[in-house]
Order: structure tokens, then C-alpha cells, then sequence
């Protein structure tokens, strides 16, 4: 009797783990030799057509370990499909007060996902444009290796 609980609980862990919906948009972009540039600008685009379900959005940041400081300031662009825009200004936290890198990650590299929009629904449907550019007092940035956005489902 043991073992039949057993293997029904396992086929309904894999039932609803088959159930979870694949990431919107799941992408990263290169940074040439680590330096990033004020002008180069991390676009990403996805055609929406859901505009009922909520998201949550991610900026996702690949550093080393000899990153300078202890946050990234983005811009995240926003570009409607009715030819509108909004601009966010985020700051991803990298390490904590002590010095802590928040990421994880094998070596030298660090992976960093920073929640940024929660349960945000696509107001229209059609094409987005998404634009992601570094926000920091340097018009460049040593030791960012590659940028990324991840849009999945908030129920996820």
C-alpha cells in the first residue's frame, strides 16, 4: 500500500512539474571582452499575444568576480506595439553590504537574476521590443560578460 502512495505522489510531482509553462522570453547577449559600452544597447523581441496572464520580469547579469561595484544601474525600455514607450531605471544589487557576491556561480563567473517587474500584464497585443542599456557613471564598464531578460509566468 506504501509503495502505490509512493508511485501516485511521484506521478503527480511529474504531472505538475510537466505542467509549467515555458519563459516568455529567455535570452542573453554577449558583452564583447567583458567592457560594456554606454551604446551598446541589449535589444530583445517577442510577439505577445497573451494579455491576461501576469509576468514577472528579470534582468539577468553574468560578471566576474572583479566586477567594481556592488550594484548595476540599468535602463530597461519598454516599446509598445502601438509605436509607444516607457523607460525604468533599475538598480541590480551585485553583492551585499560586506562585499558577498549575490549571484552564484562555478570560478570566476557570477550569474545575477534581479527580479525588476512582478505580476505585470501585457497591456496589448502584438510585437514588444525591449531594450536593456548599462545606466552607470562610466561610459564603460569592465568585468559584465553577458545581459539577459527573462519574462515567465508569475504563477511559475
Amino acid at each position: 500500500m506504501r509503495q502505490h502512495k509512493l508511485k501516485i505522489a511521484t506521478v503527480l510531482l511529474m504531472a505538475l512539474a510537466a505542467c509549467t509553462k515555458p519563459a516568455l522570453i529567455n535570452e542573453t547577449q554577449e558583452v564583447q571582452s567583458g567592457d560594456w559600452e554606454f551604446n551598446d544597447v541589449k535589444r530583445f523581441t517577442h510577439e505577445v499575444s497573451d494579455t491576461l496572464s501576469p509576468f514577472n520580469f528579470y534582468a539577468q547579469i553574468r560578471h566576474s568576480g572583479n566586477y567594481e561595484y556592488q550594484n548595476l544601474i540599468i535602463y530597461f525600455k519598454t516599446y509598445f506595439p502601438n509605436n509607444t514607450f516607457i523607460v525604468d531605471t533599475i538598480d541590480c544589487p551585485m553583492a551585499e553590504a560586506s562585499g558577498k557576491w549575490i549571484g552564484s556561480g562555478l570560478g570566476d563567473l557570477l550569474d545575477n537574476q534581479v527580479m525588476f517587474k512582478r505580476n505585470l500584464q501585457f497591456p496589448l497585443a502584438g510585437t514588444y521590443n525591449f531594450e536593456i542599456q548599462h545606466a552607470m557613471r562610466p561610459d564603460t564598464i569592465h568585468e559584465i560578460y553577458d545581459v539577459g531578460l527573462l519574462i515567465k509566468s508569475a504563477y511559475d
